[in-house]
């Protein structure tokens, strides 16, 4: 027999109900299903990534060096997860992926304003991107806000600064490099997928496709961790 606690059991603890409700993934069409929970479990680990990109953010500005490298540890797993979601996409037909893609209308993976907030957060600004269409008014706040906070580049640079121990700062700049090449696999995947879908045709909602996403592979999220320290 089961001990009886006052903890909530797993399924309360994780709100799968809740969640799977939203996720709908006894609804739609299984092909269907499949592209959106992806999508949707994309989203989540996006949030957690901000989380510990804020954190990052926060110890440089305590100068703790440690506490900066625990938090950027999970990042480059968290961007190979993502980089295996386009693996799981890849199993779709071509016939499956047109059928999503009309079904989709005007949605499209490029209105993520939780990639964006990411990208702004380490430093990679465009203000452009506020006028993507699809972007509440939400999300609009929240990227503004983001382009007005300090970024991560800019804690990480006056930290290297003010850091009299270089191999700690050393083991910052490794710790976030790690993360931006996973961030760069990741973008890489994603226009490998497009291309095998889509060619040279245009992506979801007008989008350029494949040849934004080969030129987007090619920005770095924090440029400045690429240089060794000397």
């Amino acid at each position: 027999m089961n001990a009886v606690t006052d903890h909530p059991p797993y399924g309360q603890v994780l709100r799968l109900d809740e969640l799977l409700g939203t996720a709908r993934v006894h609804d739609d069409d299984v092909d269907h299903v499949l592209f959106l929970a992806v999508h949707q479990s994309s989203e989540i680990l996006f949030a957690v990534g901000l989380r510990h990109l804020e954190e990052i953010r926060a110890a440089l500005d305590e100068g703790d060096g440690d506490k900066a490298v625990r938090r950027a540890a999970p990042l480059p797993l968290l961007m190979s997860t993502l980089t295996r979601h386009f693996d799981v996409l890849a199993t779709l037909t071509p016939a499956a992926f047109e059928d999503i893609r009309q079904a989709l209308g005007d949605a499209s993976g490029f209105q993520s304003a939780q990639f964006r907030e990411i990208e702004f957060l380490c430093g990679l600004r465009d203000s452009r991107y506020l006028t993507t269409p699809g972007f509440t008014e939400r999300d609009r706040a929240r990227l503004e806000a983001r382009l007005k906070e300090r970024s991560v580049a800019e804690a990480y640079r006056e930290y290297v600064g003010a850091c009299a121990d270089r191999p700690a700062a050393d083991r910052v700049r490794l710790a976030l490099l790690a993360f931006d090449e996973a961030a760069t696999v990741w973008r890489a995947r994603h226009a490998v997928l497009a291309e095998r879908f889509l060619g040279t045709a245009a992506g979801t909602a007008g989008s350029e496709g494949a040849g934004y996403l080969w030129r987007a592979a090619l920005r770095r999220m924090l440029p400045e961790v690429w240089t060794p320290l000397s």
